[in-house]
């Protein structure tokens, strides 16, 4: 019998020298798999742990997955390709497009081999085991389709990778954005059924990490007015599974803030579905200590001396609120864990060592926390200077599920003062040392999740589910007077004296104002994101390859058939 891996492998190989921009040319990460292998479900397991690896995840996860926090304006930074999503000017040929594309298809081509291929080589493994690795997969497979469904809305449904090799089709028209949400829906469906309610591998999809997917996808198609879906059915479904997430863990409240982004903390009881990072190379760990890291002080070989919370987010941050040193530091911010050697790490505006700049300041006067682990020695050789660091990266988190349940809760409403719906945001709010709401409106939910998972690639949905609600005027107005703080993506911090000595004046905060325009002193007048900006472009090298996905928008479904 004939591995299904090899054919695949075989067949992508050959593949690849004829259109390597295809992005249905996959590379299986499982090739060695010997004939009649799947004979226990020990080697079952052993195959589906591949869709949750760094290495699968890569060209998501190293780029695309953050510039959409640079796109709904929480990182500051504006170099090149990746300035271009700070600016909302990407096009089609911006190479990240193409890395978060193909690095999605990637995710859905692996789990379609475990769906639809690997039961056929099976042998004497009961039906139960197999229909959980089925789930695990459709569990993934559900969360990649409703992020694309949110990033380019009509995009091709994939369900047989191994199909489209042997019979060479891979001119693949788009299938309408509601359409993918419904595909979704069934993957997450089966998955919440099928899956069990534990595992004994912390990383693994159980029925709780389903059910989170799945009140995302619920939640996401109540807030639709434009499809005729029954908003209030899916709302009150969304709550309802968000409530059954919270209640098969700790409450969150119990669950460290400040830890939460270490590799100490892998799979925790805040981890619902987490890509699994380790420190063995290039591609296979979490990249954000070398992409973000301020200096050498405190990260191998960085490059994120530039990047920083813009004023706005900084903005949305009351003092008391405990989660701000471990989102980015500020000031006078002492971290034990970083540059240990030197007995910890102290945030300067600008520090100095020997009368010369050791650490430059940056437009934002402020560096990124979260995700940061410091330097190789910092963590007994857990960060490395590979960009493969070894805290995994969250896809979905428990905190996801308190604010998934009360913007549920309050529904097609502005507004709520429903106490279960405050008792789950203030949960999370008691966690940041913040007193509680006594009533919520929805631009103070869109505000508490901004302060919750900046930097996390999660604030932009949420900008996408007030434009579904309330249009794009609403939505580009929030947006871009930055979640009505009124400070443009373009303020940034300058002297108000340039004639000043830098080094006795550069950490005193007094000495800088805000600049929102080149007038002002600043590098750039108001930056305005359109409605352009809210349905990513196709990858130019999809297209070429693919010219069918410039075609009309074909149906998934019909009135008679569901595939």
């Amino acid at each position: 019998m004939k591995s299904f891996n090899k054919y695949i492998a075989a067949a992508l190989a050959g593949l690849a020298l004829a259109s390597c921009d295809d992005f249905l040319t996959v590379t299986p990460e499982d090739k060695f798999v010997q004939d009649n292998y799947y004979t226990s479900a020990e080697a079952i397991r052993d195959n589906t742990k591949v869709i949750y690896s760094a290495t699968v995840w890569r060209d998501f996860m190293m780029n695309f997955h953050w510039k959409l926090d640079e796109l709904v304006g929480d990182m500051y930074y504006t170099y090149a390709a990746e300035g271009q999503w700070y600016f909302g000017t990407y096009t089609d040929v911006n190479q990240y497009i193409k890395e978060g594309w193909n690095g999605l298809y990637n995710v859905i081509s692996q789990c379609n081999s475990i769906i639809e291929d690997m039961p056929g080589y099976v042998s004497g493994v009961p039906q139960e085991d197999v229909d959980r690795a089925i789930a695990e997969a459709r569990a993934i497979r559900a969360y990649c389709y409703w992020y694309i469904a949110e990033c380019w809305h009509d995009a091709p449904i994939i369900t047989h990778n191994s199909d489209n090799i042997t019979n060479n089709n891979f001119n693949t028209p788009r299938n309408p954005q509601a359409d993918i949400y419904r595909f979704a829906l069934e993957d997450a469906d089966f998955a919440v059924n099928t899956l069990p309610e534990t595992d004994a591998d912390a990383f693994r999809a159980t029925v709780a990490t389903a059910r989170a997917i799945r009140a995302r996808i619920l939640l996401t198609m109540a807030s639709h007015s434009d499809y005729g879906y029954d908003r209030a059915d899916l709302y009150r479904r969304a709550a309802a599974d968000a409530l059954a997430v919270i209640d098969s863990r700790d409450n969150v409240k119990d669950i460290p803030f400040a830890t939460l982004f270490d590799a100490t903390t892998n799979n925790g009881p805040e981890s619902l579905l987490a890509i699994q990072c380790g420190t063995l190379g290039y591609g296979t760990g979490n990249p954000k200590t070398i992409a973000w890291g301020r200096s050498s002080v405190i990260a191998d070989g960085c490059w994120g001396s530039g990047k920083g919370p813009t004023i706005s987010l900084q903005s949305m941050y009351d003092q008391l609120d405990q989660r701000r040193k471990w989102t980015y530091m500020a000031n006078g911010d002492f971290y034990p864990n970083l540059n240990t050697a030197a007995g910890g790490y102290t945030y300067y505006i600008q520090s100095y060592e020997d009368g010369s700049v050791l650490e430059s300041r940056n437009e934002m006067n402020s560096h990124i926390k979260k995700y940061i682990l410091g330097r190789d020695a910092d963590g007994n050789g857990t960060t490395s200077n590979n960009q493969d660091g070894s805290n995994n990266v969250y896809l979905v988190r428990l905190a996801d599920m308190y604010l998934i349940y009360a913007e549920a809760i309050m529904g097609t409403a502005n507004s709520t003062t429903d106490a279960n719906a405050l008792d789950k945001i203030n949960s999370v709010r008691a966690r940041a040392g913040l007193a509680g709401f006594t009533s919520l409106t929805y631009t103070d939910l869109l505000k508490e999740r901004r302060r919750e998972f900046a930097f996390e690639s999660i604030n932009w949905f949420d900008i996408l589910r007030l434009r579904y609600r309330e249009g794009d005027a609403t939505a580009l107005e929030f947006l871009n007077s930055g979640y009505g703080s009124g400070y443009n993506r373009s303020c940034m911090y300058v002297f108000k004296d340039w004639s000043m000595n830098e080094e006795a004046y550069a950490n005193l905060e007094s000495t800088y104002k805000i600049a929102a325009s080149v007038d002002d002193g600043g590098m750039y007048d108001p930056i305005v994101l359109t409605a352009s900006s809210f349905v990513i472009p196709l990858p130019a090298s999809a297209t070429t390859s693919a010219p069918a996905l410039l075609g009309d928008i074909v149906p998934f479904y019909t009135s008679n058939t569901e595939k």
